[in-house]
């Protein structure tokens, strides 16, 4: 049997069994193999460009077709799920506005939800960002993305964007994201409250409604009238020109012609 069938023969069983992701210990196994010799079987197929690695020990099946290109880095989820798959994890804040085809640009890293910090930086040759949440959150609003990798729900990618915009690329592209998307007003409401997230809420509403974003401006509500003002953008919380939404209690640095601008772009 020649090597070239060898592989084939190694990458069908695998392809056989779902295993769109694989680990050097799946093929240690199933070769009968020792660690470095499956550890250099698998860097031949990289170099023959029959699987991506993704991160060290893991690897995901490249699709026929996609010779020119890394699957991994053009599907996230692939890298997710073959990292993350079965461990509390989300994709999240841009990453999951990404994902839910929300961005004007696409994101050049990926955000990653997780309850314990992994020894990785990249990811399929991208950036990792990781936001360290406890494991009884990180379902909250959580859907299956498909190849074991889970990503937030629409309405968990706004409430999550809007608490923290930084993560989100700045308050500019959660308001894009909120204009582009159809959330249901009763699941944000909800996972609002599900994470204490009262200002992320009134953030959105606010937007809503200044943009005059319908229907979502006449459904949501505020949470509570009672509370400190909340900055619209908490990188300029200090800002002393702009104006304030009595009704959400936002505090807006700019007029709202600047983010109607960027919105309606």
């Amino acid at each position: 049997m020649s090597t070239a069938t060898h592989y084939l023969e190694l990458l069908d069983e695998l392809a056989s069994e779902g295993k769109d992701a694989f680990t050097t210990h799946d093929v240690a196994k199933r070769g009968q193999l020792s660690p470095q010799a499956a550890s250099n079987l698998l860097t031949r197929l990289v170099d023959r460009g029959l699987v991506d690695r993704v991160a060290r020990g893991y690897f995901v099946m490249r699709p026929f077709g996609a010779l020119g290109t890394r699957a991994a880095a053009e599907d996230i989820t692939l890298a997710v799920g073959a990292v993350f798959g079965g461990k509390p994890h989300r994709i999240a804040y841009r990453s999951s506005l990404d994902w839910h085809g929300l961005l004007e640009h696409p994101s050049r890293r990926i955000v990653l939800a997780v309850d314990k910090r992994p020894g990785l930086r990249e990811l399929s040759g991208r950036q990792l960002r990781v936001v360290l949440e406890r494991a009884d959150r990180i379902g909250i609003g959580a859907i299956d993305a498909g190849h074991g990798s889970r990503v937030s729900s629409l309405e968990r990618a706004l409430v999550e964007s809007a608490a923290r915009p930084a993560l989100a690329g700045g308050v500019q592209v959660v308001a894009t994201a909120l204009a582009r998307a159809q959330p249901d007003a009763g699941a944000l409401e909800e996972i609002a409250r599900s994470l204490g997230a009262r200002s992320a809420l009134h953030r959105l509403g606010s937007i809503a409604e200044t943009l005059q974003l319908r229907p979502l401006a006449q459904q949501l509500a505020p949470l509570s009238s009672i509370g400190r003002p909340i900055p619209l953008d908490p990188e300029h919380a200090d800002h002393v020109e702009g104006w304030r939404d009595e009704k959400w209690g936002v505090d807006w640095p700019f007029q709202a012609s600047e983010l109607e601008e960027t919105v309606r772009r």
